[in-house]
């Protein structure tokens, strides 16, 4: 069995791990990774550990370098994705293994670390020092109707709209909050070529807004803005029927004020921290376009 380290440059490597994720990840098609690459996704940020055995992957986690915003300060860290072992061989070892790699390999012993778990798995993550975070959500009971000039859309087939979405993520100040992240435009891309999420730009404001609709809410999972705006005048021009509530997956104070409060009920997607990020007190909302 061998380590083997997958780049973004190793592209003779890449539909090994593509076929992989599609194979252990139900909804994840080996065809979305390969256009997220092809427009630029995999960067020098994203690195895969793999364990390979007799050619085939059956073992890997994904390491995404991130700036992290922990209580208002930047630091460079770590989100750990792609955690997954095939089901024939299960229960060897080989997700110790991986993890051992990963942690061994870290700049510093306090660097931090964080990850979205599933919910087979939350006894795993502790033995290796990582801590749960409560996360919240914040939702307004407020009926909207569709109104004004439509907002435009992001168009991601167009290079255009991938250059301006990556722009903006670069000059972009992160979301309040006492764990965001500022520079994901990579990962950002991934949500918007793989998932359901629409991006929509707000050129008043220079700035963008990601979100669904479901059962009559409006969902918004980002918000890219170099400054803070309120976004309660644009919301009717994203929405083409009307709504009865929206719920911010970010904090809202810069852009929705006086929203209620809760704690999330995050048993599919538990958010576990490490290193710096696990002296995190209180409930997090990190912005699903920068999660792996």
């Amino acid at each position: 069995m061998q380590q083997v380290k997958i780049l973004g440059s190793d592209v003779d490597r890449h539909p090994a791990f593509f076929r992989f994720v599609d194979a252990v990840f139900p909804g994840v098609r080996a065809e979305a990774w390969t256009m997220w690459r092809d427009r630029g996704g995999w960067t020098a940020d994203y690195e895969v550990f793999a364990l390979v055995h007799d050619g085939a992957i059956i073992g890997t986690i994904g390491r995404s370098r991130m700036r992290l915003v922990i209580e208002g300060e930047d630091r460079i860290g770590y989100q750990l994705g792609a955690v997954a072992t095939l089901e024939a061989c299960r229960g060897q070892g080989l997700a110790r293994r991986l993890m051992d790699w990963v942690i061994g390999s870290l700049d510093a012993a306090d660097q931090p670390i964080i990850l979205f778990a599933n919910n087979r798995v939350h006894d795993f993550y502790p033995r290796f020092g990582f801590r749960r975070l409560p996360q919240r959500r914040s939702t307004a009971a407020t009926a909207l109707h569709p109104a004004g000039t439509p907002a435009p859309l992001c168009d991601l087939s167009d290079a255009g709209d991938r250059a301006r979405l990556l722009a903006l993520c670069a000059r972009a100040r992160p979301t309040r909050g006492r764990l965001t992240a500022r520079g994901y435009g990579w990962l950002a891309l991934w949500h918007l070529t793989c998932g359901p999420v629409t991006l929509a730009w707000v050129p008043d404001h220079d700035a963008a807004v990601a979100f669904t609709v479901a059962e009559g809410t409006l969902i918004v999972h980002d918000v890219l803005a170099a400054r803070p705006f309120d976004l309660r005048p644009i919301a009717p021009r994203l929405i083409t029927r009307p709504v009865a509530a929206v719920e911010l997956l970010i904090d809202p104070d810069d852009v929705w004020p006086a929203m209620t409060h809760s704690a999330r009920d995050d048993s599919d997607s538990p958010l576990f921290a490490r290193g710096a990020a696990a002296a995190i007190q209180g409930p997090v909302q990190f912005t699903p376009l920068a999660q792996t």
